[in-house]
């Protein structure tokens, strides 16, 4: 009876632990909150939806940068110009803040561009922003509604983001289950030691022999692009060489 209450609050405390675990980790949020920079000079963009949409990604702690030009380049060089004005201090060479993300549209050449920071290139990689600019972003562009467009780009920004909390607090659980499990084995097997199971044979003090009930147990574990109006070959994916970044631009 004791042997099966103490196996009971093991496992009471195991699932405790996993519980308080994914509670705090989807509850975590950043501990100073980023901030929005929108500047619209078409002033076509609903800011307030923008805004709403962008509120997950400044509490995770993002600098939310929103630049809708008339005239811009099909090159990221004004992108970049643009942020170094934003962001004084940081160097062009980085080609964004390592806690910022971009979205960039010009009219005049027809061009888009994500950019997001090493904080989150991770998870929005070159191909996660080339998908989401050509499915999501250009779409709404041709479709002239860059609010929709821009708003939509934010939330698969944040939904991106979310899976990768998600994956990370899956593999922190695993491991601590694994621990704890490692540990209370241990525990078994100094707790037969101490019970008295080793018995040292009265023939030869050479001789010992070692009786215990054992369980086994045994676990398995298992672990359309979109076409853009110009030609293919002006839409470009990568951070510059040494950067931690990620990007995709291209026309619209």
């Amino acid at each position: 009876m004791g042997t099966r209450r103490s196996r009971h609050l093991h496992l009471f405390l195991l699932l405790a632990l996993i519980a308080l675990l994914l509670l705090t980790g989807c509850t975590t949020r950043a501990a100073s909150p980023g901030r929005l920079f929108v500047s619209d000079e078409t002033e076509l963009l609903r800011q307030l939806e923008v805004a709403k949409a962008a509120a997950p990604l400044v509490q995770r702690g993002a600098r939310v940068v929103v630049l809708i030009v008339e005239r811009g380049d099909n090159s990221g060089d004004d992108l970049t110009r643009r942020l170094t004005a934003i962001n004084q201090g940081h160097s062009s060479h980085d080609r964004i803040p390592p806690d910022a993300i971009a979205i960039y549209v010009s009219y005049e050449p027809r061009y888009a561009e994500l950019r997001a920071g090493k904080n989150w290139s991770d998870a929005l990689t070159n191909d996660v922003l080339t998908d989401i600019r050509t499915r999501t972003l250009n779409s709404a562009l041709r479709k002239d509604n860059v609010t929709n467009g821009v708003a939509e780009t934010l939330r698969r920004f944040e939904s991106v983001l979310m899976w990768r909390d998600i994956n990370n607090l899956i593999t922190i659980a695993i491991i601590v289950i694994i621990v704890i499990v490692v540990i209370l084995i241990i525990v078994g097997i100094v707790r037969s030691l101490l019970s008295g199971n080793i018995r040292w044979s009265s023939d030869s003090s050479d001789d010992w022999s070692y009786s215990s009930s054992s369980r086994s147990s045994s676990w398995d574990s298992s672990s359309d692009d979109s076409r853009s109006w110009g030609s293919s070959s002006s839409d470009s994916s990568g951070g510059g060489s040494g950067s931690d970044s990620s990007s995709s631009g291209g026309s619209w």
